[in-house]
């Protein structure tokens, strides 16, 4: 017999793959089975890609749930849940998908488990739409961290669209996250962090991409340093990333290049965001915003940060998390404008 059904409908809101990746997370966290329809209607092709299917599946072997309608490009899928196992996981998406997503579907459940986890993920690591494997190291675990997991990520191969056969190593330690985060004041700029990469490709174009934001830089009198690198991967592929250093908080931003974009364009993209994000009063970027809602929803007390700009899948997760979970989130502005998010607990978690 299973429990009382969570009902989501695939389409709401932004209607993409995050839907299913939160309700994976936290249905798997809580125990608590649901049923969602429409998966990713809002988008070219609808239903389960690849990458979303890794995510179904990977989730359900962690917890040993009950799967209905874990298909290729299948738009309806029940999910119920079983008791999360730690251990060691080893999932290949087996095209370019996103490594980052997959890990961020299954990495909270498994923090929460009572003994360490060992996880290898094989696909994109740098890949367009998604988080690269260097941002969540940078970014996401720091934040994390400071929320209480305990969690290293290492980067094994690098994996570029098309090609894929990117790897990353993930260990995760047993995580009690009790400190909530307030950071509704990021301070004054320290000083910008940033890393110039390329694989299979002439270093030069690292060099290219790191000269172009170090001008950029130079000519705002912003304190920076910008190491190069080159990574082994099955195919090619550049990036160039950056971390703004504040006095209490930080924000990342990175550029992928593609064929037939320059150097310049991929460093241009960075730090044409970086310099948009200086002009707010933001305190975490914008990217991380919607990817703190989940965690820190699983803290005691209040969270609160400001984003410097609402977008849709900020205001969409916000809504999956509060199904599964006692929490209030109040927003102050609105879609597409700088926002005050705050997120208190309406009464104790309790982990089953």
């Amino acid at each position: 017999m299973h429990g009382e059904i969570i009902k989501i409908d695939g389409s709401f809101g932004e209607g993409g793959g995050q839907i299913l990746r939160t309700a994976l997370s936290l249905s798997a966290i809580t125990q608590t089975p649901f049923e969602i329809y429409n998966i990713r209607a809002n988008r070219k092709v609808p239903g389960l890609s690849h990458q979303h299917l890794q995510a179904v599946n990977s989730t359900a072997q962690i917890c040993n749930a009950e799967v209905v309608g874990n298909q290729l490009r299948s738009t309806d899928l029940r999910f119920y849940p079983g008791e999360t196992q730690a251990g060691t996981y080893h999932f290949n998406i087996g095209t370019a998908g996103s490594v980052a997503l997959v890990l961020q579907t299954i990495f909270y459940p498994l923090s929460l488990a009572n003994k360490p986890s060992s996880i290898t993920i094989i696909g994109g690591t740098h890949v367009t739409h998604s988080p690269c494997v260097d941002y969540l190291r940078q970014q996401w675990l720091y934040f994390l961290k400071k929320i209480g997991f305990d969690a290293e990520i290492e980067t094994l191969k690098a994996g570029f669209y098309p090609r894929g056969g990117g790897e990353i190593l993930i260990k995760i330690n047993p995580s009690n996250p009790q400190y909530p985060l307030w950071i509704n004041d990021r301070g004054k700029l320290i000083r910008v962090e940033g890393l110039s990469t390329v694989s299979n490709l002439d270093v030069n174009i690292a060099q290219r991409q790191q000269l172009q934001a170090e001008k950029r830089f130079l000519g705002q009198n912003i304190p920076h340093e910008i190491s190069l690198s080159e990574i082994p991967s099955l195919g090619k592929g550049t990036m160039l990333l950056l971390v703004g250093k504040f006095e209490y908080s930080q924000c990342c931003y990175f550029g992928l290049g593609a064929i037939g974009k320059r150097a310049e364009t991929v460093a241009d993209d960075a730090c044409n965001e970086f310099f948009t994000f200086l002009k707010t009063r933001g305190t975490i970027d914008e990217y991380l915003a919607d990817q703190l809602i989940l965690p820190l929803a699983l803290t005691k007390g209040t969270s609160q940060f400001i984003t410097p700009r609402i977008t849709q899948h900020l205001l969409t997760n916000m809504e999956i998390v509060k199904l599964f979970l006692p929490v209030t989130i109040d927003v102050s502005g609105t879609l597409n404008t700088e926002g005050i998010i705050t997120i208190t607990h309406s009464l104790q978690l309790k982990i089953p």
